[in-house]
């Protein structure tokens, strides 16, 4: 028996789906506009990940040019089928459904191969494949054809043909969703159990209404009977104070023994925010009846889920994906958890040392959707957290380095330094709803740092706890207090979590040198 703690993605990693290998389970989540996307979590206990590759690394794969942040990836969906893996998803970005393969999940991945669908067809979102024999279905939700309202969905299915990529034959409507006027009907997947298909999907959009729902037919093409005790799983009824809400999005996998699990989405909201945005949590599912019940006896997320298979611990050389303190290392090929918002230039940083690195100061700021930003980071995985680097202050008068603590275009907190005529300034800026404010500006100079003949290193850190936050240099604190409910989808809009890292803004000629970037997670 091992205890999964949930949940058992923290941060930023919404949408999962999920697969089984003979005892390898495999799971992928949504990425939006950030780079690379799409990551391949691998566990033999469902309780410990590791984090083995990233689906789109390439940008053949993964076109996001212009894009704002919350637009890009939604909803992956992986499968395994006589030695492939298939990865299906959406960019709302640039092209649509597609879909790519591999031998192994951890990658190389083949570049994608766009769903065709005739003229005027739209084909929706969040898509998912099903295998019967040498047939591969499509199963996918869609706008209904005479829509009463902006969400009025469906979950459809029709034949895909892969070496073509097109959808051949009848489509077949499966489920409209359990509820009256159910909105949002989305995120389907499709499963022959025993001898019924099931046909999962959420319900109600990806706030605190969310649910999970399921149908069952006798055949494949239906039709599907609603479950009447439907939703299978909601955290709605539980209050706006419950500690884990937004539960929906669901993949069922089973174990070797016959076990199912359920993993869905997530958030951990304080104040009506939830700044890491949807998260990845695990319940046990049991079938009674012929129907699956969600942790029977409870009917929520249980902060300590028993799963009943013998715990894996990770190799010491393994990608956790949770770690209390993370030294981000600077090595040819880059970490897996670091991440560009959209694809950086090949000039964009260059690798130094393994603790040292170069950006360049790119003439691009968050907001500026068709630039190339000069950003480095990883996703906030708790409230309570202290992410510092140190910066080198050889800068040209008027760069900027340092950290930022990234939301979307237009909601983040930027904590820079740069050079003047008079000396080092130190900037904590705010930008919020589009509007942008300075919290401190200081001269803070270089007395009694290690000099060199064109700068010092500076550390600078930001340090969260709760939902305030407070930002140092050398150990200094500058300003402190500074709220972070802003930087999240209940406040500002958008399907995305906070992530922090590494900055430089400039005119596009220079670098900023950072190095020793540190994230800790105390008391965790």
């Amino acid at each position: 028996m091992t205890i999964a703690k949930n949940p058992i993605l923290k941060g930023f990693y919404p949408d999962p789906s999920i697969c089984r290998v003979g005892e390898d389970y495999y799971l992928v989540n949504s990425t939006f506009s950030y780079v690379p996307g799409v990551p391949v979590f691998h566990s033999r206990d469902l309780a410990n990940w590791e984090q083995i590759g990233n689906v789109l690394e390439r940008k053949s794969q993964l076109v996001l040019d212009g894009a704002t942040m919350s637009r890009g990836i939604y909803a992956p969906t992986i499968r395994y089928h006589k030695g492939i893996f298939y990865m299906i998803t959406t960019n709302v970005s640039y092209g649509g459904n597609f879909y790519v393969t591999a031998e192994d999940p951890a990658g190389p991945w083949s570049d994608p191969v766009y769903l065709k669908v005739p003229e005027g067809v739209d084909a929706g979102i969040d898509p998912s494949l099903y295998f019967e024999g040498d047939k591969c279905y499509y199963v996918g939700q869609r706008q209904k054809q005479n829509a009463r309202f902006f969400g009025d969905c469906e979950v459809w299915m029709q034949e895909l043909d892969l070496e073509r990529g097109c959808l051949t034959g009848p489509d077949y409507i499966l489920y409209r969703g359990a509820m009256k006027d159910a909105c949002w009907v989305e995120g389907p997947h499709l499963y022959k159990i025993g001898e019924y298909y099931y046909v999962t999907c959420a319900e109600m959009g990806t706030s605190f209404e969310h649910s999970i729902s399921v149908a069952r037919s006798r055949e494949l093409t239906g039709p599907y009977e609603n479950y009447r005790c439907n939703p299978l799983l909601t955290h709605r009824h539980l209050g706006r104070q419950y500690p884990i809400q937004n539960i929906g999005h669901g993949d069922l996998v089973d174990t070797p023994d016959g076990e199912w699990y359920l993993v869905m989405l997530g958030t951990r909201p304080v104040n009506n925010a939830a700044e890491l945005g949807r998260e990845t949590f695990l319940a046990r599912v049991e079938w009674q009846e012929g129907w699956p019940v969600v942790n029977p006896g409870e009917g929520k997320i249980l902060e300590r889920q028993p799963v009943s298979l013998p715990e894996k611990s990770l190799m010491p050389d393994a990608c956790p994906a949770w770690q209390s303190r993370m030294e981000m290392r600077f090595t040819a090929p880059l970490d897996k958890r670091f991440l560009f918002f959209r694809h950086p230039k090949e000039d964009t940083y260059q690798i130094i040392k393994e603790k040292e690195i170069a950006l360049k100061c790119n003439a691009s700021r968050p907001e500026d959707v068709d630039g190339v930003l000069s950003y480095m980071g990883v996703r906030q995985q708790s409230r309570s957290f202290q992410t510092e680097a140190e910066v080198f202050t050889g800068l040209k008068e008027g760069e900027q380095a340092g950290l930022l603590y990234l939301y979307d275009d237009d909601n983040y907190l930027k904590f820079t330094v740069l050079r003047r005529k008079e000396g080092v300034a130190a900037i904590v800026e705010k930008r919020e709803n589009k509007r942008n404010r300075i919290l401190s500006e200081s001269i803070i100079g270089e007395t009694g740092l290690p000099e060199s003949e064109s700068g010092s290193w500076l550390r600078l850190s930001i340090k969260g706890r709760g939902q305030r936050t407070e930002f140092s240099v050398q150990g200094k604190v500058i300003v402190s207090g500074v709220p972070t409910e802003f930087l999240s989808s209940e406040r500002a809009g958008g399907f995305v979590g906070c992530t922090y890292g590494i900055y430089a803004f400039g005119d596009g000629t220079g670098y900023a040198r950072f190095r020793n970037l540190v994230i800790e997670y105390p008391g965790l």
